[in-house]
Protein backbone atom coordinates (compact mmCIF):
# COMPACT_ATOMS: atom_id res chain seq x y z
CA UNK A 1 0.00 0.00 0.00
CA UNK A 2 2.84 2.40 0.83
CA UNK A 3 4.38 1.61 -2.56
CA UNK A 4 1.16 2.72 -4.29
CA UNK A 5 1.14 6.04 -2.43
CA UNK A 6 4.78 6.65 -3.33
CA UNK A 7 4.12 5.76 -6.96
CA UNK A 8 1.05 8.02 -7.04
CA UNK A 9 3.08 10.85 -5.47
CA UNK A 10 5.83 10.44 -8.09
CA UNK A 11 3.27 10.49 -10.91
CA UNK A 12 1.67 13.67 -9.54
CA UNK A 13 5.06 15.40 -9.27
CA UNK A 14 5.94 14.37 -12.84
CA UNK A 15 2.58 15.69 -14.09
CA UNK A 16 3.19 19.07 -12.45
CA UNK A 17 6.77 19.32 -13.73
CA UNK A 18 5.92 18.19 -17.26
CA UNK A 19 5.63 21.00 -19.78
CA UNK A 20 2.08 21.47 -21.00
CA UNK A 21 1.17 20.55 -24.56
CA UNK A 22 0.67 23.59 -26.81
CA UNK A 23 -2.70 23.82 -28.57
CA UNK A 24 -2.85 24.51 -32.31
CA UNK A 25 -4.91 27.64 -32.98
CA UNK A 26 -4.31 28.31 -36.68
CA UNK A 27 -2.06 27.29 -39.54
CA UNK A 28 -1.39 28.16 -43.15
CA UNK A 29 0.76 26.94 -46.03
CA UNK A 30 1.49 27.47 -49.69
CA UNK A 31 3.75 26.02 -52.34
CA UNK A 32 5.26 28.53 -54.73
CA UNK A 33 5.94 26.34 -57.76
CA UNK A 34 8.95 26.90 -60.02
CA UNK A 35 10.50 29.23 -57.45
CA UNK A 36 13.62 28.65 -55.35
CA UNK A 37 14.50 30.81 -52.35
CA UNK A 38 16.95 30.51 -49.47
CA UNK A 39 15.45 29.49 -46.14
CA UNK A 40 17.90 31.65 -44.17
CA UNK A 41 17.31 34.67 -46.41
CA UNK A 42 13.53 34.28 -46.05
CA UNK A 43 13.88 34.17 -42.25
CA UNK A 44 16.13 37.24 -42.26
CA UNK A 45 13.55 39.19 -44.30
CA UNK A 46 10.67 37.94 -42.16
CA UNK A 47 12.42 38.83 -38.90
CA UNK A 48 13.11 42.33 -40.21
CA UNK A 49 9.46 42.71 -41.26
CA UNK A 50 8.16 41.41 -37.92
CA UNK A 51 10.40 43.79 -35.96
CA UNK A 52 9.36 46.77 -38.11
CA UNK A 53 5.90 46.81 -36.50
CA UNK A 54 7.17 47.79 -33.04
CA UNK A 55 5.38 45.05 -31.11
CA UNK A 56 6.86 44.94 -27.61
CA UNK A 57 7.93 41.78 -25.78
CA UNK A 58 8.22 39.73 -28.95
CA UNK A 59 10.99 37.15 -29.23
CA UNK A 60 12.21 35.95 -32.64
CA UNK A 61 14.80 33.22 -33.20
CA UNK A 62 15.62 30.24 -35.41
CA UNK A 63 14.78 26.81 -34.02
CA UNK A 64 15.60 23.35 -35.34
CA UNK A 65 12.60 21.06 -34.95
CA UNK A 66 12.74 17.29 -35.47
CA UNK A 67 10.89 15.96 -38.51
CA UNK A 68 9.89 12.89 -36.49
CA UNK A 69 11.42 11.36 -33.40
CA UNK A 70 14.41 12.70 -31.46
CA UNK A 71 16.86 10.89 -33.77
CA UNK A 72 15.35 12.14 -37.05
CA UNK A 73 16.72 15.00 -39.11
CA UNK A 74 15.73 18.51 -38.13
CA UNK A 75 14.14 21.30 -40.12
CA UNK A 76 14.89 24.96 -39.45
CA UNK A 77 11.94 27.15 -38.43
CA UNK A 78 11.66 30.78 -37.44
CA UNK A 79 9.98 30.90 -34.02
CA UNK A 80 8.13 34.01 -32.91
CA UNK A 81 6.78 34.17 -29.37
CA UNK A 82 4.58 36.77 -27.72
CA UNK A 83 2.79 36.33 -24.39
CA UNK A 84 1.56 32.71 -24.41
CA UNK A 85 1.49 32.43 -28.22
CA UNK A 86 4.05 30.71 -30.40
CA UNK A 87 4.25 31.16 -34.16
CA UNK A 88 6.52 28.74 -36.05
CA UNK A 89 7.24 29.59 -39.69
CA UNK A 90 8.84 27.18 -42.17
CA UNK A 91 10.42 27.95 -45.52
CA UNK A 92 11.83 24.90 -47.29
CA UNK A 93 12.60 23.72 -50.82
CA UNK A 94 10.15 21.16 -52.17
CA UNK A 95 10.64 19.77 -55.65
CA UNK A 96 11.00 22.70 -58.04
CA UNK A 97 9.34 25.07 -55.62
CA UNK A 98 9.48 26.64 -52.19
CA UNK A 99 7.06 25.57 -49.48
CA UNK A 100 6.12 28.11 -46.81
CA UNK A 101 3.97 27.36 -43.77
CA UNK A 102 3.25 28.62 -40.29
CA UNK A 103 1.66 27.19 -37.18
CA UNK A 104 0.26 29.22 -34.29
CA UNK A 105 0.00 27.63 -30.86
CA UNK A 106 -1.06 28.82 -27.45
CA UNK A 107 0.17 27.43 -24.19
CA UNK A 108 -0.92 27.84 -20.61
CA UNK A 109 1.95 29.28 -18.62
CA UNK A 110 2.83 29.98 -15.01
CA UNK A 111 0.03 29.53 -12.47
CA UNK A 112 -2.59 28.88 -15.16
CA UNK A 113 -0.55 25.95 -16.45
CA UNK A 114 -0.15 24.52 -12.94
CA UNK A 115 -3.84 24.84 -12.13
CA UNK A 116 -4.79 23.16 -15.41
CA UNK A 117 -2.84 20.07 -14.35
CA UNK A 118 -4.93 19.47 -11.22
CA UNK A 119 -6.78 16.21 -11.84
CA UNK A 120 -10.56 16.38 -12.32
CA UNK A 121 -11.07 20.06 -11.35
CA UNK A 122 -8.17 21.80 -13.16
CA UNK A 123 -10.22 22.69 -16.23
CA UNK A 124 -13.02 24.14 -14.10
CA UNK A 125 -10.60 26.19 -12.00
CA UNK A 126 -8.79 27.54 -15.08
CA UNK A 127 -12.11 28.60 -16.62
CA UNK A 128 -13.13 30.22 -13.33
CA UNK A 129 -9.89 32.11 -12.57
CA UNK A 130 -8.74 32.72 -16.18
CA UNK A 131 -11.91 33.17 -18.23
CA UNK A 132 -11.83 33.72 -21.96
CA UNK A 133 -12.32 37.44 -22.46
CA UNK A 134 -12.66 39.74 -25.43
CA UNK A 135 -9.15 40.94 -24.60
CA UNK A 136 -7.72 37.42 -24.92
CA UNK A 137 -9.56 36.79 -28.17
CA UNK A 138 -8.50 40.16 -29.59
CA UNK A 139 -4.87 39.62 -28.52
CA UNK A 140 -4.71 36.23 -30.22
CA UNK A 141 -6.32 37.66 -33.36
CA UNK A 142 -3.94 40.63 -33.44
CA UNK A 143 -0.88 38.42 -33.10
CA UNK A 144 -2.06 35.98 -35.78
CA UNK A 145 -3.00 38.78 -38.17
CA UNK A 146 0.29 40.59 -37.58
CA UNK A 147 2.37 37.48 -38.21
CA UNK A 148 0.33 36.37 -41.26
CA UNK A 149 0.52 39.84 -42.84
CA UNK A 150 4.30 39.83 -42.33
CA UNK A 151 4.72 36.43 -44.03
CA UNK A 152 2.54 37.50 -46.96
CA UNK A 153 4.41 40.80 -47.37
CA UNK A 154 7.76 38.98 -47.56
CA UNK A 155 6.34 36.47 -50.07
CA UNK A 156 4.99 39.33 -52.20
CA UNK A 157 8.36 41.12 -52.10
CA UNK A 158 10.48 38.10 -53.06
CA UNK A 159 8.20 36.95 -55.87
CA UNK A 160 7.15 40.20 -57.56
CA UNK A 161 10.44 40.77 -59.42
CA UNK A 162 10.78 37.11 -60.42
CA UNK A 163 7.63 36.96 -62.54
CA UNK A 164 5.91 34.55 -60.14
CA UNK A 165 2.14 34.97 -59.91
CA UNK A 166 0.77 36.50 -56.75
CA UNK A 167 -1.08 34.32 -54.28
CA UNK A 168 -4.84 34.30 -54.79
CA UNK A 169 -7.16 35.58 -52.08
CA UNK A 170 -8.05 32.03 -51.01
CA UNK A 171 -4.35 31.07 -50.87
CA UNK A 172 -3.72 33.96 -48.47
CA UNK A 173 -6.28 32.90 -45.83
CA UNK A 174 -5.19 31.01 -42.71
CA UNK A 175 -6.99 27.92 -41.45
CA UNK A 176 -8.42 28.85 -38.04
CA UNK A 177 -9.15 26.61 -35.10
CA UNK A 178 -11.37 27.43 -32.14
CA UNK A 179 -8.93 29.86 -30.53
CA UNK A 180 -10.08 29.32 -26.95
CA UNK A 181 -11.43 25.76 -26.93
CA UNK A 182 -10.66 24.26 -23.51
Amino acid sequence: MTFLFILLGILIVIAFLKKSTPELKAHWNTLIDEFQFSTKEFYTLLEKELKSHGVEQIDIYEKSISEGNALSTKRLYLRVTWKNYTYDCCCAPFGNGTFISWWMFSERKDIEGLIAKIPFIGGFLVNFFFPTTYYKIDSASMFRTYAQASVLKVIDEITKDKGVRSLSESERKPILQDIFKR
